[in-house]
């Protein structure tokens, strides 16, 4: 897979599993070539896919690419699925949709060839927790993304600022850039209604807690918790002082293409988004956009004592599975093994191509001279984290997740309070997870290989 989680969604309308009558038929292939299904953000990334990760395999079988639309690859997946066929290799959304389809029975668990080719030492501890259903490795995480803050160094230094690593520090900020007119954090969701969700994934993360969350999403811990309470009211509060996005009105009709712009003109001061926007940004600086400007990215930090100091909220851009009816699943293994092993391909991708990685450790060694300094720093230091938070749209049930941004909008347009914000949402949660619709999470803490 080759387009962020978001992009993904968005596209592809990330629909829940639907009933469709399965037939009786033979599983995808015949024993021969390997059968891949994906999706790609545009014909450069394509291109490079077909020939690093397609043609340069060299195991038992031969891969065939189909490359479907991106606004229908997800229901024609499950509709192939569901009828006894489709692609020997199974392309999803991300954990949620993983164990819909091994509840159905679509997938094959890979526990075997997890031994044979050492992916329990090879992947992040973290990404395999997050690849069971039931305890069974079912899938391998096809790329992984974390929330980060970019900045115009330029603006920083303009008004004797630096980058903020505490929360009074980030508020000072907030407070003289509003009081001088900028943009103290570009955002909104007029492009992407569900972006709301990234904010609230940092506030819990870095206010509650990772502990927190984690507890909350084994159902040790009520969502209504005050932990989570003061998390979603400090958020609240920076929107009502017209820190994000400028004000709440216009949070809602900022357009990413403005918001970008804003950043590289100064007009805006940080940015706090997905890794994701580390190639998105590319046309709004230096030369492709005509202009000197340049950015840079942090960590983002802690917004309440207690809460380690870093903390890498972690994201599954895309699963792979290997299907169930698969004629083939030892050389699907292989390709699968291929896609996601090798640390030199992974970081060669980020630079040729802005390919998400696989969760596995990278060094700066195995990035080509190329490559930009900055990616190199991020996923070095991402694939080293030490403590990690949780992505709503990775470990929260599918639900629960879209209530959590739907109604978050209303709580900072007043329609809704704090209160009954995470009663409701924890009513929905406890629902799912009474169901076993609450997707796979590691622990916070230890190291990710």
């Amino acid at each position: 897979m080759t387009i962020s989680r978001r992009k993904f969604l968005v596209l592809s309308g990330a629909t829940a599993l639907t009933p469709v009558l399965a037939s009786c038929g033979a599983g995808s292939g015949s024993g021969g070539d390997l059968q891949y299904w994906s999706a790609f953000q545009n014909q450069q990334q394509q291109d490079y896919f077909k020939k690093e990760r397609v043609d340069a395999f060299q195991g038992s079988a031969k891969v065939r690419l189909t490359v479907k639309p991106t606004d229908t690859i997800d229901r024609l997946t499950q509709t192939a699925l569901a009828a006894g066929t489709g692609p020997d290799l199974v392309l999803t959304a991300g954990p949620a949709q993983v164990a819909a389809y091994a509840g159905a029975g679509y997938l094959l668990p890979l526990e075997k060839y997890s031994q044979k080719y050492g992916w329990d030492s090879m992947l992040a501890p973290w990404a395999l927790a997050a690849s069971r259903v039931d305890g069974k490795l079912v899938c391998l995480p096809g790329g992984y993304e974390t929330m980060i803050m970019i900045y115009n160094p330029a603006t920083l230094e303009q008004h004797g600022w630096k980058v903020p690593t505490n929360r009074s520090e980030f508020e000072a900020i907030c407070t003289e850039a509003k009081a001088k007119g900028l943009m103290p954090v570009a955002s909104g969701n007029a492009d992407w209604r569900p972006a709301s969700e990234w904010w609230v994934t940092v506030a819990l993360n870095h206010s509650a807690g990772p502990d927190a969350v984690y507890s909350a999403l084994q159902g040790q811990t009520r969502w209504s918790d005050p932990v989570f309470a003061d998390a979603i009211n400090l958020l609240n509060g920076y929107y009502q002082q017209g820190w994000w996005g400028g004000s709440v009105d216009s949070y809602f009709t900022n357009t990413f293409p403005n918001l970008y712009t804003a950043l590289a003109s100064g007009k805006a001061v940080f940015m706090i988004t997905g890794s994701w926007a580390t190639s998105e940004i590319l046309p709004y600086f230096g030369a492709a956009a005509g202009n000197d400007a340049t950015w840079d990215w942090a960590p983002l930090f802690p917004l309440r004592d207690g809460v380690p100091a870093e903390v890498w909220d972690l994201g599954i851009g895309a699963t792979l599975s290997i299907n169930a009816k698969s004629a083939n699943p030892d050389a699907a293994a292989e390709y699968l093994n291929f896609l996601e092993s090798d640390p030199k391909r992974q970081a060669q991708g980020i630079a040729e191509a802005s390919l998400q990685p696989a969760p596995i450790q990278l060094s700066a060694a195995d990035f080509p001279q190329s490559v930009d300094e900055r990616l190199v720093r991020l996923y070095t230091r991402l694939s080293n984290a030490a403590t990690i938070g949780y992505t709503t749209w990775t470990f929260w049930p599918q639900q629960t997740d879209t209530d959590l941004y739907t109604n978050f909008d209303k709580v900072i347009t007043g329609q809704l309070s704090t209160k009954d914000y995470l009663a409701g949402l924890d009513e929905v949660f406890q629902r799912e997870l009474a169901a076993k619709k609450v997707p796979p999470a590691p622990a916070p803490s230890g190291p990710a290989k």
